[in-house]
């Protein structure tokens, strides 16, 4: 017994030291990878550098090190997996200001601006009373094109870190691009004292592509022409700058504009962020076709790897070329981003009427997504983009039902079911919404107002009704919806009393006005009533509303 007992003790030390040993060289070998992607980086290699964080990858999905070298990597070849890095990264630290700031900026970039502004809502109290923040926050309303809410956070960033030039410099971006012509003369001022004076490259740089962008809106080419040249002098200079100095040159018309494109595709054509930044352009500012025939002349090489091959896909799917597209990307491979490829796909076959074979690649996409947050996000902005309004409210779903966090997503699939006229979908809505958050009295509001409608008596939505409308009696909607029940009640005088509690002004508001018109018909005033029923039915309703509506107005 006591020798089966110490072989049984000495197997599981064995065993452990096993596990130990193994999980020990698990780390060194990321470790490893991760030291020669870093290399790599360092010597501007960015295959070898993108295939050694692979490793790490396959090692640990959760690097975060890793993840932020490939968003980074991302970022600067235009790719939209920049923003499955960055929500990554904030998935793995939601605490860190430093990522979430990132993916707002990221998110900002692809012009993606509910992200950003979720992104944005989970920033930690305490962080928001940094510069950074306030800075962010005023990008980001300027962006949605809140002005006044742009202002206050830029000012309120100056307010906490004077001396530095970057909320300066944005408020004067925000002035310089606004109506008030005092404010845009004075802005100028500035842009120009931060150029001459910041002794931050970064800012100073900044400062004049403003001011370059300012000139070409008020088509002053040569003010234009004349800060672009100075930009893109130093040897160093960054290749945005020579693209932006390739828009001045292609507005103005200039003979030059041929001979300085010629330079920056042959420049381009050996160092893939460049290359990516050049496809971008020539698809924005030229077309789609001429891309394409750039793309196609770089080495054979290149066109079968990231970021040419899917670039290509983009080129040939903005082009409408359906039948190439498919052929181009059939049986290619593009690693992390595959579930795009197979969507890709699913786009070409749907503009060819292959309807049951889209299905099915675009079943691949979402399977490969796998339920994560950044792939199901970037489906959804491709879905949107198409006008598939179907597989995007299925992408919302998945969105609603697995991260609650993002608030951003229950009303976009709100508003897409109400447009759609699916009531019954927004009942499951609204309860699920509900019950995350009993509180929420305008969601109760809803379950309350689409059960009755529906006439979904287990929920109980008269009781609802009248609980939401005894915590807050003043909201117009709030005294509809429970006017409503008791009209379905049969009790008219009370409806009537309830809906009168409300002013002339909100009885006459159309999301208000046909309920007020069924109860004055339904308590005798039918001349009244149609007033308000016609009134009801200029705007948008629900099917069942719609009924409701012109059946009482008719009988």
């Amino acid at each position: 017994m006591r020798k089966t007992i110490i072989v049984i003790v000495s197997s599981i030390i064995l065993l452990l030291l096993g596990y130990v040993g193994y999980r020990s060289f698990k780390i060194w070998k990321q470790d490893h990878w991760l030291k020669m992607a870093l290399d790599f980086a360092a010597k501007g290699d960015v295959r070898a550098e993108l295939l050694s964080l692979r490793q790490v990858l396959n090692l640990n999905p959760q690097n975060p090190t890793a993840c932020r070298l490939m968003a980074e990597m991302a970022e600067t070849t235009h790719s939209d997996s920049a923003l499955i890095w960055r929500q990554r990264l904030v998935d793995l630290n939601p605490n860190s200001l430093v990522d979430r700031l990132a993916l707002i900026q990221t998110a900002m970039a692809f012009g993606d601006l509910a992200i950003a502004s979720n992104a944005l809502a989970g920033v930690a109290p305490a962080d928001q009373k940094s510069a950074l923040y306030q800075n962010t926050a005023g990008l980001l309303a300027s962006g949605a094109g809140d002005v006044a809410t742009a202002k206050s956070h830029f000012l309120e960033a100056i307010k906490l870190e004077p001396a530095n030039y970057i909320p300066q410099l944005n408020l004067a971006a925000l002035e310089l691009r606004g109506q008030n012509p005092n404010e845009a003369m004075a802005a100028r001022a500035s842009l120009r004292q931060i150029s001459l004076t910041s002794t931050n490259l970064i800012v100073s740089n900044q400062a004049k592509r403003e001011l370059i962008v300012d000139a070409l809106r008020l088509n002053n080419f040569p003010a234009a022409e004349a800060m672009a040249r100075d930009l893109v002098k130093p040897a160093n200079a960054e290749f945005s700058d020579r693209l932006l100095f390739l828009e001045v040159l292609l507005k103005d018309k200039s003979p030059e504009l041929d001979a300085i494109l010629a330079v920056c595709e042959h420049d381009a054509a050996g160092d893939s962020v460049k290359l990516s930044s050049m496809a971008v352009w020539l698809m924005k500012n030229r077309s789609p076709g001429q891309s394409l025939a750039w793309l196609q002349t770089l080495p054979k090489s290149l066109q079968t790897n990231q970021p040419v091959m899917p670039l290509m896909g983009e080129c040939l799917l903005r082009m409408g070329d359906w039948h190439r597209l498919q052929a181009n990307i059939q049986n290619q491979n593009w690693i992390e981003l595959e579930f795009v490829r197979h969507a890709f796909l699913a786009r070409a076959l749907r503009g060819q009427d292959l309807r049951d074979a889209s299905t099915g690649e675009w079943a691949v996409a979402l399977n490969l997504a796998n339920n994560n947050k950044g792939e199901l996000i970037s489906l959804f902005r491709m879905a949107a983009a198409w006008d598939w309004s179907n597989e995007a409210d299925e992408i919302l779903w998945l969105v609603v039902n697995h991260y609650p966090e993002e608030h951003w997503a229950p009303p976009v699939l709100m508003q897409s079911l109400i447009n759609g006229g699916r009531t019954r979908s927004l009942l499951q809505l609204f309860s699920l919404l509900s019950s995350r958050n009993p509180g929420d009295l305008e969601m109760k509001n809803n379950l309350a107002f689409t059960a009755l409608l529906l006439g979904a008596q287990e929920l109980n939505p008269n009781d609802i009704a009248l609980e939401v409308y005894k915590k807050s009696p003043k909201s117009p909607a709030f005294a509809a919806t429970y006017a409503y029940s008791l009209y379905q009640q049969r009790r008219y005088a009370d409806a009537l009393k309830v809906m009168q509690g409300l002013s002339d002004k909100e009885l006459e508001n159309p999301a208000v006005a046909g309920y007020y018109g069924i109860i004055l018909k339904a308590t005798g005033s039918v001349a009244k009533s149609k007033t308000y029923l016609r009134t009801a039915l200029t705007i948008k309703l629900l099917p069942e509303e719609q009924v409701i509506f012109q059946q009482v107005l008719i009988n």
